[in-house]
């Protein structure tokens, strides 16, 4: 059944561009939004549980693109429909981007895509992991990406700046160092977990104890999984500890301040901002990790 949802002429202000002047301050930015869903169980029950919210959606949509800071609108476009498609009832997604007066003699510019949740399917899956080292960390923690990057079943995309953080629980032990990465993939959240995780802290001497807050060579867990909501073995995605401890939100945050965690509805940059207060935290620009001379990174 291809009954249509309509979201019409929805502004919001943010960036997107390539050229400086558009990168220097926020812009009006013209959403339409078409969504295909089966309507037909709401439209006998009258129950909201059983309907697309649109209202959620649009939300949704307003804050990643306020959070936003895209260089294409065919970017800024998909990211647009691939959260409108993380509603298990949505089917399809047709979203028109355009920029008022970015063209002269033009009234707009823009883009019009359409994606269905096959569409999604057919992608690698974006996923971001968190790292996390308190024994030897200058060497683990760029070791941990070298181990994922030369992985023949994942890219790696981008990678944090580093945050050393106090211990949390067991107090008594180093400080740790913390960071982020965005990878592609075609496994599952298992099989990446299972193929390619775990074998990677083995590798680099992780030995787990009783006490989960005890020191460690390596953490690697899996923080977001495109917009999924599972659970992975013992471990719940998203990572409940984005929202709980800023050493885990803050590299995310650096990553993509536009993603809505699908659980909340907040950006991630919102969620970045509520952990201003803390203490304990501190950038490391000194210590960058990279991929290395012999593996795979895009857009490093």
């Amino acid at each position: 059944m291809n009954d249509l949802i309509h979201i019409k002429d929805l502004l919001v202000r943010g960036i997107v561009g390539i050229n400086p002047e558009e990168r220097e301050k926020r812009q009006d930015i013209l959403i339409n939004i078409t969504l295909t869903a089966d309507t037909s169980v709401a439209g006998r029950s009258d129950a909201i549980d059983d309907a697309v919210n649109y209202r959620t959606i649009t939300k949704r949509v307003i804050r990643m693109v306020e959070a936003s800071s895209f260089g294409l609108v065919e970017r800024l476009a998909a990211e647009i429909a691939a959260l409108c498609l993380a509603e298990p009832r949505v089917a399809a997604a047709r979203v028109r981007v355009e920029k008022p007066g970015a063209l002269r003699f033009a009234r707009s510019v823009g883009v019009e895509i359409e994606r269905t949740r096959e569409d999604l399917r057919a992608l690698p899956n974006r996923v971001f992991v968190s790292l996390g080292s308190n024994i030897d960390p200058e060497t683990n923690l760029p070791a941990a990406v070298a181990e994922l990057a030369a992985d023949r079943s994942v890219t790696v995309v981008a990678i944090s700046p580093v945050y050393e953080t106090a211990p949390v629980g067991t107090v008594d032990q180093a400080n740790f160092l913390n960071a982020a990465i965005q990878i592609e993939t075609p496994l599952t959240a298992e099989q990446l977990k299972s193929q390619v995780l775990l074998p990677a802290e083995h590798r680099l001497g992780r030995v787990r104890m009783e006490d989960r807050n005890a020191p460690r060579t390596l953490d690697l867990d899996i923080a977001l999984f495109n917009y999924d909501v599972l659970d992975t073995g013992s471990r719940r995605v998203p990572e409940p500890d984005i929202i709980r401890y800023p050493h885990v939100a803050l590299p995310l945050a650096d990553l993509a301040p536009y993603y809505v965690h699908p659980e909340t509805g907040q950006t991630l940059a919102e969620i970045a901002r509520s952990f201003a207060w803390s203490t304990g935290v501190v950038r490391q620009d000194d210590l960058v990790i990279g991929c290395g001379e012999e593996t795979r990174c895009s857009d490093v």
